[in-house]
């Protein structure tokens, strides 16, 4: 009932359309495993959540060919994906329901094809890439996965003010992408891949092989709230630099996102590199709650 009503919100009436953004709105929880793609769908106006969804699950589809499977095949189903959803903007429909949807979303808000360019062109650049060896070049990356996604999110949001914003709403993306790194350091670990910068590994005596195979020292433990803290600290200031921008209520709500998950981070222990963070469900309600009410009652 609530997928039919947001579809008939967003002036989305073609049966293809409709089943495609459908398709999209239910693999949108199934992907996020309990991070912020589900919990900030029902945070924006329910005109828009269809094409939200179909941006974050096709970011989804793309990431997990990067990301998973036998590592040599991964640029090769990047490239085919990449190949797809070009061509589907290109031409403005897919066979794939996904890709169908979120070609559509670029033709009505008059997306460039470029964001779409950055965002594979940074997940090619992960397959390659085994370790950042400065934090500049691990914000690099960051903002090329998840700052470009943030930008194509706003310019849905609100497509003809969010120019002056970019910067910001990129930084944005940038932060939740280091703290998602932080979450996910067991995963990656055990994929034998290793994100925090050689240099700050340098700084606190921690070794990479150590942090392979799971050995968690001190030193380590100094690493992790270092690279915690540096997120946390600059929170504050962005989301208040954004309160006069039309990602306001959102970036609060990603901020406080972000701020739970680096608490649990830090939290952790010994546990972070045996298994990912992912937070009770009760403290992501009450993160999201406030901003859902400014959409009630859709």
């Amino acid at each position: 009932m609530l997928l039919r009503r947001w579809l008939d919100a967003a002036g989305i009436h073609d049966p293809v359309l409709r089943q495609c953004y459908t398709v999209c709105i239910r693999d949108i929880h199934k992907c996020d495993e309990g991070r912020a793609g589900w919990w900030a769908l029902r945070a924006v106006p329910a005109v828009l959540r269809p094409h939200v969804a179909a941006l974050v699950v096709h970011g989804y589809k793309a990431d997990a060919c990067a990301d998973t499977g036998p590592v040599e095949e991964r640029a090769r189903r990047l490239d085919a994906y990449g190949t797809a959803a070009l061509t589907a903007i290109e031409s403005g429909s897919a066979a794939d329901p996904v890709l169908h949807a979120m070609a559509h979303t670029f033709r009505a808000f008059d997306l460039p094809r470029s964001l779409a360019e950055d965002m594979l062109a940074a997940m090619h650049h992960e397959i390659e890439m085994r370790q950042p060896a400065t934090y500049a070049e691990w914000r690099h990356w960051a903002t090329g996965i998840a700052g470009t996604p943030s930008v194509v999110l706003m310019l849905v949001l609100r497509s003809d003010r969010i120019g002056p914003w970019e910067p910001l709403v990129r930084e944005l993306g940038e932060l939740f992408q280091l703290t998602d790194v932080l979450c996910d350091l067991a995963d990656d670990l055990a994929d034998r891949r290793l994100y925090l910068p050689a240099d700050d590994l340098d700084r606190f005596g921690v070794r990479a092989q150590d942090l392979l195979a799971g050995h968690w020292t001190p030193a380590t433990a100094e690493l992790i709230a270092f690279e915690a803290d540096r997120v946390r600290r600059r929170l504050p200031a962005l989301v208040t630099a954004l309160d006069e921008s039309p990602a306001s209520a959102w970036a609060d709500a990603m901020g406080r996102h972000c701020t739970l998950l680096l608490g649990l981070v830090r939290a952790a222990g010994a546990d972070l590199l045996h298994r990912p963070v992912r937070p009770p469900v009760s403290a992501l309600f009450d993160v999201w709650q406030r901003q859902w009410r400014t959409v009630i009652p859709c």
